[in-house]
């Protein structure tokens, strides 16, 4: 089965699951687990000042963040689980490294290196100053923020982003300069 036919295999038993099938949702989770689990590992080892968490912690946290609450969101397909699932990642890592920043004495060591957006931006930046920046962003173009949330959080590639969001990799590129450029400018005061 090639990649089309997987997304849109997922997206088909996202939708029987909210006609009803109550095997449907436990089967697409399971096929998204393995690419989930992957994109959290490829972010972890992004981010090596990273060390209280795992892939398989990430995804799990990332798990009850999404479905732990009053069930479940209305599934519009394969990209609308991806993009919940980034955020959700992205809340667990903010999560964690406001952990770490709350200690009375945080080291050096502690500050998270954010390694695509901080070349472009600044050589640091923690991640509860991006989390501002990323809460205005998604007021301003939601967007732009699911952009940065699926590419930054989730290791996604212009395509994958494309072909979740229904978009062209090329207006992913464009997006993601544009709201880099509105970071950074955010960012630095």
């Amino acid at each position: 089965m090639n990649v089309v036919d997987k997304q849109s295999e997922v997206t088909r038993l996202l939708h029987s699951a909210q006609a009803g099938d109550p095997d449907a949702m436990d089967e697409a989770l399971r096929q998204m687990y393995a690419a989930l689990h992957r994109l959290a590992g490829a972010q972890l080892r992004q981010n090596s000042s990273e060390r209280t968490l795992s892939a398989t912690a990430l995804v799990n946290e990332a798990y009850l963040k999404v479905f732990g609450g009053n069930g479940s969101p209305a599934w519009e397909n394969r990209g609308h689980l991806l993009g919940v699932a980034a955020r959700a990642m992205r809340e667990v890592l903010i999560d964690a490294a406001r952990r770490r920043q709350a200690s009375k004495r945080p080291q050096y060591a502690d500050r998270i290196e954010l390694s695509e957006i901080s070349g472009a931006l600044t050589h640091e930046v923690d991640y509860a100053a991006l989390l501002e920046c990323m809460e205005a962003l998604e007021q301003i173009d939601p967007r732009q923020a699911n952009i940065v949330s699926m590419r930054f959080f989730v290791g996604l590639t212009a395509e994958q982003i494309g072909t979740a969001m229904g978009i062209s990799p090329a207006t992913v590129q464009r997006e993601w300069r544009l709201a880099r450029a509105w970071l950074q400018r955010e960012l630095q005061g």
